[in-house]
């Protein structure tokens, strides 16, 4: 009796054809190839900008006709981790934020000028024109290949002059400058370069 049950229920299921086993392999396919497209996706987005080589100065603060003001003058230039395969826009984000004494101030004074800026690079915003902003943007275009983006201020045609400083605040008849800028690069599929640039105003006899 055991054997008779046994018998009808293996034969009461066909079994799968070669067709029917390919077919079935065949779906698979999509599935593998989804399965490793992750991966290189997570790979793509570890790139990185890299703003070591972005060297800053603050004119205003050295030499013999020091007023102490967190004027800022860019030179250098951001690296690209793996140089992108088409045309990518770079950004570069100022933002300000005054500490101590100067605590309250929270924007950025950008100068007029002629050519003021940085070189190749345009004002997304703000701009120069003697103005005052809570935000900073400049972009450009690295075409595909591109390694490196030169990071050069210049103001009237001069690189040794400054685009921009932290906002001040007025106290006791004078102005405070003390602050800290944050300037941040950024392009589609890369990490964002942060660099963090501490002003604290010098001693002026």
């Amino acid at each position: 009796m055991p054997e008779e049950s046994v018998v009808p229920a293996r034969s009461s299921h066909p079994s799968l054809s070669r067709r029917t086993v390919l077919t079935a392999g065949a779906w698979s396919i999509p599935v593998v190839a989804a399965a490793v497209a992750v991966p290189l996706h997570a790979a793509s987005e570890a790139l990185a900008l890299d703003a070591s080589g972005v060297v800053w100065s603050f004119p205003d603060s050295t030499g013999p006709l020091v007023s102490g003001s967190s004027e800022l003058v860019l030179s250098g230039q951001v690296v690209f981790s793996v140089p992108p395969v088409s045309a990518t826009d770079v950004t570069v984000t100022f933002t300000w934020q005054g500490v101590g004494a100067n605590a309250g101030a929270d924007g950025i004074w950008v100068y007029g000028g002629n050519n003021g800026g940085l070189d190749g690079w345009t004002f997304v915003l703000g701009a120069p024109d003697d103005g005052l902003y809570p935000v900073v943007a400049l972009q450009t275009t690295a075409a595909a290949g591109t390694a490196q983006v030169p990071v050069v201020s210049r103001y009237d045609g001069d690189t040794t002059k400054a685009i921009m400083y932290g906002e001040e605040t007025p106290v006791g008849g004078g102005a405070e400058y003390d602050g800290v800028y944050t300037i941040r690069f950024s392009a589609p599929g890369y990490a964002d370069a942060v660099l963090t640039v501490p002003y604290t105003r010098p001693l002026v006899d």
